[in-house]
């Protein structure tokens, strides 16, 4: 299986979809899914790490049922946008409906990238700096003890967040996954 990563996909987010560059939440929802029926079910696994929709309940309901379409095996590490994060009063009550897509749901993961042990959070790394200063997820950052981390949350542009992170927000990598192979290339890269 090749797995592939990506964040913060907002689903029936209108402030992000004009971000984008799109007019309407569903142009903008048709061309991230697009990316993402590419995926061969076959062959290919998605972690998502976080922000799959708006933050609401509505949008929370629209984005799981755009994802239940697909086919590839998905797996989830919440972001601060999902109402199933833990950060979240009640968060609990959307577990069986994040069940019902992902094959599984937790706030943090760990896997290997090539010959890379390597961490998966929504956040960057504790003490990575923040153009956005949202200072209020500090407890939820992982610190920086040796490994590395494939995260979201920033929706920069860059890829590299650190000296040992690599950032998958759909603005990383031009509103699409990125390969385990590609992320191999990229941890080559010094910083």
């Amino acid at each position: 299986m090749t797995a592939y990563f990506t964040a913060d996909l907002h689903l029936h987010h209108s402030k992000l979809a004009g971000l984008r560059g799109f007019d309407t939440t569903g142009a903008h929802d048709a061309a991230v899914m697009a990316e993402l029926y590419r995926l061969d079910p076959e062959n290919d696994v998605l972690w998502v790490l976080g922000d799959i929709c708006s933050g609401g309940i509505a949008s929370m309901h629209i984005a799981l049922e755009q994802l239940s379409t697909l086919e590839v095996p998905l797996h989830l590490v919440t972001g601060n946008h999902d109402p199933v994060n833990p950060m979240y009063r009640n968060a609990q009550r959307h577990a069986a409906d994040f069940a019902d897509v992902f094959e599984s749901v937790q706030q943090h993961a760990r896997t290997k990238i090539g010959e890379h042990g390597v961490l998966l959070s929504h956040f960057p790394y504790a003490g990575t700096p923040d153009e956005h200063e949202r200072d209020k997820f500090l407890q939820f950052q992982l610190p920086d003890l040796g490994m590395w981390l494939v995260h979201g949350h920033t929706h920069s542009s860059r890829r590299r967040s650190g000296k040992r992170s690599v950032c998958v927000s759909l603005e990383a990598w031009g509103l699409r996954p990125a390969s385990e192979d590609e992320l191999v290339t990229e941890m080559a890269v010094r910083v």
